[in-house]
């Protein structure tokens, strides 16, 4: 298996993990945890496997860095104007893509 297949696999591995929280959060009435570990579910599929690709090609070596750094912007700003809830799911993007480059490097340090 190839590096980029390893990655795949984390990523889908953890999406699934996201999927079954969303699924107790929802049996729990808890809508807000259940949308936010869904929306974490569908960035682990399309999105971050061709971010991922492109950083380990190095066509955009550092797209999902760049990706952490936006969405911690977006966090900081969201805060200053007191929305906490766009602050908060900023910072869940930013925590699911440093998963995704984790497992990049995770993986490329093992040379699959």
């Amino acid at each position: 298996m190839n590096c980029l297949e390893l990655y795949n696999q984390r990523l889908d591995a953890e999406a699934q993990k996201e999927r079954a929280l969303a699924s107790e959060a929802k049996e729990k009435g808890d809508e807000r945890a259940h949308s936010i570990h869904l929306m974490k579910a569908s960035m682990l599929g399309d999105m971050l496997k061709a971010l991922g690709r492109v950083a380990y090609e190095g066509k955009r070596p550092n797209a999902l860095k760049n990706l952490v750094t936006s969405f911690g912007d977006e966090a900081e700003k969201a805060r200053k104007q007191g929305d906490y809830d766009a602050a908060d799911r900023a910072e869940q993007k930013a925590i699911t893509i440093r998963f995704a480059i984790d497992a990049l490097e995770e993986v490329k340090s093992h040379g699959a």
